[in-house]
């Protein structure tokens, strides 16, 4: 019996200083770590964490939504994550800015997280968000490198082989169009005309015609009256009144075989008189009208009147709708359009211009897709890992960027900011640092599929 407590006692004092060995090569391990992604983890398992309380707007937080903190060599490190998060408040009066609405838990000993600035990001899936992702501006400027020097190579012989196609779509076009505009303006003609009654009563009558009494028949009579009241007095001395008055009576009398002597006298009188009167003063009568153009353009009642008219007129709900509707039948519905346009791109001409087209852009349509998405060399783009966690798996929807904010003491109580900057998730899940590891070749799709079949096969033969 004693012997056999003794090999216990043995036993049990060799697992404690195994494990205490182990404990303590971990601890110096966790000190001599290199890697910041290694220590942070080792922070998170060996290291004590810390609850953080924090104000944040009611209904924003998720619970386990990542707190991100940027190093000095521009990577990420997570550093928390939100342990409890605010509820909607029942009532608007019931929001005290002043008390923890949620609560961090923090795992890193190197930042104090009263001295940070948090602020939230977020990633709806809309499609802006998507693009700002996938064509971060170097990728932006990398695609429009290629494109520019493509169409510096084989731009003029693709507009050679698609001008003539677009000039022909558009020569059919246009009448067909205009036909089916004039149709569609009959068809609603009654709507128009409703319009036009309404727009006469709200806008001509109530807007421009006190516009123009106030403001420009001032302008008008400023410059206009006295080149007017010199032609008026130059054809005065030049009609006679006694050749109208004399032919006026005999147009008068009973029993007479003419009756158009006036009207003779008058197209004589406009012909030889008027007329060379009017064009000796063309050059004044066309500084009067310049002035008059200049000095109603420049003329800011006036000016603000019709942009408010017709910002007006522009936003009135039936004549958008009226607008839209004409341009709906004129443009996509018509049936016309669509099959000139299918007899110009599918002859054989367009057919030779795609094929041409095709075998030039094809290789830098590839490289685009390759800088947007990534390849068998270079693995997946980061960019696009993190569209599809975002847009296929529904993850890292949202998250919280801390700044450490030297300057300012302290704070009692942090807060949390909606950020109004867009930027991409911070860490890339998916993309592997070595390249090697992401590449997928033909071999191993065909394993998988031979995997597969091996495993429906096994199945089949259990059942």
């Amino acid at each position: 019996m004693m012997k056999r407590m003794i090999l216990r006692i043995i036993g049990v004092t060799t697992w404690v200083v195994a494990v205490g060995s182990v404990l303590t090569v971990l601890r110096h391990e966790q000190q001599r770590v290199a890697s910041r992604a290694d220590e942070s983890l080792k922070n998170y398992l060996f290291g004590g964490t810390e609850e953080v309380p924090i104000n944040a707007p009611a209904g924003q937080l998720r619970v386990h939504d990542p707190v991100f903190l940027q190093q000095q060599d521009g990577s990420w490190t997570q550093v928390g994550f939100v342990k409890i998060a605010p509820q909607l408040p029942t009532d608007s009066t019931a929001l005290d800015i002043a008390s923890p609405s949620a609560v961090l838990t923090w795992h890193s000993a190197n930042i104090d997280p009263q001295s940070c600035k948090y602020y939230l990001h977020r990633n709806r899936g809309r499609l802006e968000d998507v693009i700002a992702t996938m064509l971060p501006p170097e990728t932006r400027s990398k695609i429009q490198a290629r494109l520019a020097a493509t169409m510096r190579e084989h731009g003029q012989e693709l507009s050679k082989a698609f001008v003539p196609l677009v000039q022909d779509s558009l020569k059919r076009s246009l009448p067909i169009i205009e036909s089916e505009f004039r149709l569609s303006v009959k068809r609603h003609r009654g709507e128009i005309e409703a319009l036009g009654d309404r727009w006469n009563d709200e806008v001509v009558s109530e807007r421009l015609i006190p516009l123009a009494r106030r403001e420009i028949v001032p302008i008008v009579r400023e410059h206009g009256e006295p080149t007017a009241e010199e032609i008026g007095r130059e054809l005065w001395d030049r009609a006679s009144i006694w050749s109208f008055g004399w032919r006026a009576a005999y147009d008068g009398l009973p029993l007479l075989p003419r009756k158009d002597l006036v009207r003779e006298e008058w197209s004589r009188f406009v012909e030889n008189e008027a007329v060379p009167v009017f064009e000796e003063r063309m050059d004044d009568i066309v500084t009067s009208i310049q002035r008059i153009v200049a000095d109603v353009a420049a003329n800011p009642n006036v000016r603000k009147e019709l942009t408010d008219v017709a910002v007006v007129i522009a936003n009135d709900p039936e004549a958008k709708q009226l607008v839209r509707q004409i341009l709906k039948e004129s443009l996509v519905d018509n049936q016309r359009l669509k099959n000139s346009w299918k007899d110009v791109w599918s002859s054989d001409e367009a057919r030779r211009a795609l094929d041409l087209a095709a075998d030039r852009l094809e290789p830098v349509i590839r490289n685009i897709g390759d800088d947007l998405i990534g390849s068998r060399e270079l693995g997946i783009n980061p960019n696009f890992a993190r569209v599809l966690r975002s847009q296929i798996l529904g993850k890292d929807r949202q998250w919280i960027v801390a700044i450490p904010d030297q300057d300012d003491a302290p704070q009692q109580l942090p807060r949390i900011e909606l950020s109004r900057e867009a930027m991409p998730y911070p860490i890339v899940y998916l993309a592997n640092p070595d390249n090697t590891q992401l590449a997928i070749t033909d071999a191993d799709i065909r394993t998988d599929i031979n995997r597969v079949e091996n495993d429906d096969s096994m199945e089949a033969t259990r059942k």
